[in-house]
């Protein structure tokens, strides 16, 4: 596939662009050049899931100036169903050509590849929200980030023993992976991790670590967190010597979480923690004193656009029966359209529909309310969603409410 637009040509890579692909991606977004980084991302991407856009304006001398990359996935929605997916991501353009408009056509390509591909859903973490607005895309998950000061914190109810274990590297090899996908499968929001990412995470190359320390496991049987040390400094053994940074927390279970957390809580020589976790988690409510886990922030994460309305739809479970027509509009006019959504005992079923309409939609927002991250009738208020049909936001609530909010770890 080879595009041109006059002096910008659009093209899949070949195998002698792997090194300036990546170079591009590390250029664009801070990250060092690092040769085994580079052998560990390849085994994670496929050529023909790369573009590439090249300035050809001195055919001899052909630039490359941008990149856009695809990674093939399956994403959980509520229920406990899930989707094939893809991340459209890491759509990096060189400072010498923003503003030009190769950041749109690689974003248009790379969409039109999944649409030929039949991706019913596409992910993304933006680094700017209003384009993947107007891509069509809605936010479909949030983190809430806490700083633990550890000295102080202490559970309400202990747990009278601790299943959870700390295990080296090559244990946490054998262990983590088969834990995820139990953690992925009960939370809506999450992606999968095929084998090459998990190679790539326990990898834990120097590159990787940033200023932290490499990468501590501690696993229970039905959970796991990973963690590292940073800030530690001079310290001639008086602590604090660092502070923890927990960068993975899939607890399966409550007793798997409350477990997981008190092992953080007795790392005696750290006297922070910090941790991300999804908005409605209950880790502030176990504590004593919920002072002592002070929020950081809550940020958007994972967001998602609908390609296919009725397949979506129809892989989710529902809360309550209902029969609505939706008016869905698409900015980029590839996925809209009226729909019937019938929901009967937990199970959905869209099709397309004739008659008048309930609700007007756009794509976004119906990504939003699909995965859990808000209500209808939140963004009804932000005058997001037009209401047709009187009690048709109340039906949707209750139609679409889930039990936990979304919830994603992964970054592609």
């Amino acid at each position: 596939m080879t595009t041109t637009d006059d002096a910008i040509t659009i093209r899949h890579p070949t195998e002698n662009d792997w090194q300036a692909v990546y170079e591009n991606q590390a250029r664009t977004f801070g990250d060092p050049v690092d040769p085994r980084a580079v052998e560990a991302w390849k085994r994670r991407v496929e050529l023909e899931d790369i573009l590439v856009a090249e300035d050809v304006s001195d055919p001899q001398r052909p630039t490359l100036v941008g990149t856009s990359i695809i990674y093939r996935a399956r994403l959980t929605v509520p229920g406990g169903g899930s989707l094939r997916a893809a991340w459209l991501t890491m759509i990096a353009v060189a400072s010498t050509h923003q503003g030009t408009g190769i950041w749109a056509q690689l974003s248009a390509q790379g969409l039109g590849k999944l649409l030929e591909r039949g991706y019913p859903i596409v992910c993304g973490v933006p680094t700017q929200t209003a384009m993947y607005d107007g891509f069509g895309a809605g936010v479909a998950s949030y983190t809430h980030s806490y700083s633990i000061d550890r000295r102080f914190a202490k559970l309400r109810n202990a747990p009278d023993g601790n299943r959870a274990r700390e295990v080296n590297a090559d244990e946490a090899k054998d262990l983590l992976p088969e834990i995820y996908e139990r953690w992925c499968a009960a939370t809506n929001g999450a992606v999968e991790r095929d084998s090459a990412w998990w190679a790539d995470f326990l990898e834990d190359r120097p590159t990787q670590r940033g200023n932290g320390s490499a990468l501590n496991y501690t696993v229970h049987p039905d959970g796991f967190l990973a963690y590292r040390v940073i800030g530690a400094g001079k310290h001639a053994f008086r602590p604090p010597f660092g502070s923890v940074l927990v960068e993975d927390f899939c607890p399966v279970t409550d007793d798997a979480h409350t477990e997981l957390l008190q092992t953080l809580l007795a790392l005696e020589m750290f006297d922070n923690i910090e941790i991300d976790v999804p908005v409605d988690d209950p880790l502030r409510l176990k504590l004593r004193d919920q002072r002592t886990a002070q929020t950081m922030g809550m940020s958007d994460f994972l967001w998602v656009r609908i390609n296919d309305v009725p397949e979506v739809l129809g892989a989710r479970a529902y809360s309550a029966d209902t029969d609505i027509v939706l008016e869905v509009t698409d900015p980029l006019n590839l996925a809209g359209g009226r729909f019937l959504l019938q929901t009967r005992d937990g199970s959905g079923k869209c099709t397309p529909h004739e008659g008048p309409a309930d609700v007007e939609i756009g794509l976004a927002e119906l990504s939003t309310i699909y995965m859990g991250a808000h209500r209808a009738s939140q963004l009804s208020r932000a005058d997001r969603i037009t209401e047709l049909r009187s009690g048709a936001i109340r039906n949707l609530d209750a139609a679409f409410s889930t039990e936990r909010a979304p919830f994603c770890g992964t970054l592609f």
